[in-house]
């Protein structure tokens, strides 16, 4: 069974120490909410986040690899919304 929609909540992203962290400044305020059908794709725009590609996060190319959804960003329409 598939999910019908993959929510991130990255408002704050831990950047070192994780996964408890040691201090508010291992805290990045990124204000971000990902919001995807396409479960791979999600988790590989959350990567960018961390200036990484999802072809460097393993679990996130290896479920590309298994089909599960798209690691290309360039092939989906990313559409951004301020609140």
């Amino acid at each position: 069974v598939r999910p019908t929609l993959t929510v991130v909540d990255a408002v704050r992203t831990l950047m070192a120490h994780g996964p408890t962290g040691g201090s508010l400044s291992d805290v990045r305020m990124t204000n971000t909410v990902i919001a995807s059908h396409d479960i791979v794709a999600a988790d590989a725009y959350a990567a960018t986040l961390f200036e990484l590609t999802g072809a460097r996060v393993p679990y996130v190319k290896a479920a590309a690899g298994m089909g599960l959804g798209t690691l290309d960003l360039e092939s989906i329409k990313i559409e951004e919304v301020s609140v």
